[in-house]
């Protein structure tokens, strides 16, 4: 494999890192492994016990060695980074007698690269952007380390590359109904709203070189106290005798896309600091910054900071990531939510983040951008990233363009303290990934009680999901966290509903009461009107925990289009208009979310086709009379 080379020309612009894995938080130069890489089938999981992940075995599959391999083991040429179940793989492994069928039930796949060393790189980090579900890794047969979870990143230091290198990723993927896996079917097919899985490598990889000693894990804290606390973990590496090592933080003018701010080169501020590595050859430093250092960033005015972390050694820099930042506030004051203490007013788009060809992946990371421009000029403020933790480039455009976030945790489907404690993990994972971008305001922990549908009958779980958004509140300062989306509510700080009710009568009577103040309803009205398919119309919060100073609102309505989803006989057009003037009614309702930006399989209820093809001409104009600006 011929390694792709990215380097960042503008060091201080904040728009020519698009073509980087992670433009939020990158080093220069960065060398992608995205392409063709080999894949072998392992049906029954015995291909460690096998000898699977040696550099002799990765040679032979890679065409490097003359060792035969036995008829059993069947490689066939796959891209990375898209799922298996992609377009983009489907006719090759259909061919090799792998439909998704046979995929789902495969126990795990290996994948297999090489690459030379590229001549500036002695020793690096090698990164994957995410792997669905549990991934295990070996370069020139040493084993690298392992990761579960299939929407987090991970990373492992390769100390000492060989002019010519060996990659093996074994990937394991189930239909286990315990691991996180939003809209991925955990049956034998898709069915209702669940659809085709999502297995292997769908985030780029990529190395970057490091010398004794790295900066690891930046993030921020928005706190709220006058400050942005900036925290990064520093490692050295196994071989090195380095233990005192010097940072600096460097923040640069804001600057907003689009808008030229001609040539930057001096700091707006410089915070210093130093590092002792413990006998582990680590330490966690932290920058303290105030906020009246940086510029507000909003939809209106998307503001954003470049900033860089330089590590020394004495004189000698020995590491410098390349950041950008955005710093915005998000509180709920007197019932209204506010951004940068203005009311604000959201107007989101449910995005399950398919696309056409590479389904969990697009074919280009230009889509990112074209989508969330398509949303902007329909009218939307922002989207809810539905069940799916979404690639960092989507997130650095909607940075960028001005464009809010809600980040949904995706779904596991079996309730227990175990899998809470899995999803409470990941989301730490997805925290120290996403900390930077202003852009995602609203985490969401579950999803129409997904998971948790145990605390319908026990006050145990309903005491184990209130505590885990106490936990959230107090790790994720400065965002909004709801528990529960949609209903069942215990905690929250937005009393958000979902609903598609079938007549406009029953809509306007629904929001009527929740205007009025109706904001629970007993356990076991709650759990019969579930069984019976009849969550349309549930009221917030469960029995005990209703109170009124949440904010409400509507984030998920209409689903025009889709069979499950009975509607009244008129157009498009008009679905959407009645539905936003009965929304626009309710002075408390502080926002909504339309069902959805684009048809996703076989719910077929988008705005756009999966194409991004648009049903209608009219929906920019029909938001701007029913919402105004």
């Amino acid at each position: 494999m011929d390694l792709k080379k990215l380097v960042l020309k503008s060091p201080l612009k904040i728009d020519e890192r698009a073509a980087f894995p992670r433009p939020d938080c990158l080093r220069s130069p960065s060398y992608l492994l995205n392409g063709t890489w080999f894949l072998c089938p392992d049906e029954k999981g015995t291909g460690a016990g096998k000898g699977w992940h040696t550099r002799e075995f990765a040679a032979a599959v890679t065409a490097e060695s003359s060792l035969a391999l036995p008829a059993s083991v069947n490689v066939m040429v796959v891209r990375v980074p898209f799922a298996l179940e992609s377009d983009l793989n489907r006719d090759v492994l259909e061919k090799a007698g792998y439909p998704p069928e046979r995929i789902r039930n495969t126990r795990s796949f290996w994948y297999y690269t090489r690459f030379k060393r590229p001549a500036d790189v002695q020793s690096g980090v090698i990164h994957f952007g995410a792997v669905d579900y549990r991934a295990e890794v070996w370069c020139n047969g040493a084993r690298l380390g392992s990761h579960e979870g299939g929407y987090t990143p991970f990373s492992f230091t390769i100390e000492r590359f060989e002019e010519e290198n060996l990659l093996a990723v074994r990937v394991e993927d189930s239909l286990s109904m315990g691991q996180l896996r939003g809209k991925q079917t955990f049956l034998k097919k898709p069915f209702m709203v669940w659809y085709t899985g999502c297995t292997g490598i769908w985030q780029p990889v990529w190395i970057e070189p490091v010398k004794t000693a790295r900066l690891e894990e930046a993030r921020c804290v928005r706190d709220g106290n006058g400050n942005v606390r900036f925290m990064c973990s520093v490692r050295g590496l196994e071989a090195s005798p380095v233990r005192k090592l010097d940072l600096s933080l460097k923040i640069y003018p804001s600057q907003v896309y689009g808008k030229d701010r001609g040539s930057i080169k001096t700091p707006l501020k410089e915070v210093r600091a130093y590092a002792t590595l413990d006998a582990m050859k680590q330490a966690v430093v932290e920058f303290s910054v105030p906020e009246k250092v940086f510029s507000p960033w909003s939809p209106d005015w998307p503001a954003m900071h470049p900033l860089r972390i330089s590590l020394t050694e004495g004189k000698k820099e020995i590491d410098l990531l390349h950041l950008t930042y955005g710093h915005r506030s998000v509180e709920v004051e007197k019932g209204e939510i506010r951004l940068n203490k203005k009311r604000f007013y959201q107007k989101l788009l449910l995005h399950q983040g398919y696309y056409p060809g590479g389904h969990y992946t697009p074919a280009g990371p230009e889509e990112f951008r074209r989508d969330i421009e398509l949303m902007k000029g329909d009218g939307f403020n922002g989207c809810r990233m539905h069940q799916k933790i979404e690639h960092p480039a989507f997130l650095y455009w909607a940075d960028l363009l001005g464009f809010v976030l809600w980040e949904e945790m995706p779904s596991y489907y079996l309730p227990g303290a175990k899998n809470m404690a899995r999803l409470e993990n990941q989301l730490r994972e997805v925290m120290n990934r996403d900390s930077l971008h202003p852009s995602v305001i609203t985490l969401v922990l579950y999803n129409e009680s997904w998971g948790v549908y145990d605390m319908l009958v026990s006050s145990r779980a309903r005491r184990a999901l209130a505590a885990l958004y106490e936990r959230s509140r107090e790790a994720y300062p400065g965002y909004l966290v709801v528990d529960n989306s949609g209903f069942h509510h215990v905690k929250t700080d937005i009393a958000d509903i979902h609903h598609y009710i079938a007549g406009f009568d029953e809509v306007a009577e629904f929001y009527d009461l929740l205007s009025a103040g109706v904001r629970e309803a007993p356990l076991w009205m709650n759990f019969f009107r579930l069984l019976l398919g009849k969550e349309n119309a549930q009221t917030p919060f469960l029995k005990g925990h209703g109170e009124t100073q949440s904010p409400l609102l509507i984030s998920e309505f209409g689903g025009y289009g889709f069979d499950l989803y009975k509607h009244e006989d008129m157009t498009l057009e008009e679905f959407l208009k009645k539905h936003l003037e009965l929304i626009m009614r309710h002075r408390d309702f502080q926002g909504f979310c339309y069902t959805q930006f684009c048809d996703t399989f076989q719910e077929k209820n988008g705005l756009y086709t999966l194409e991004r093809k648009p049903k209608s001409g009219a929906v920019a104009e029909i938001m701007r009379k029913t919402t105004g600006k």
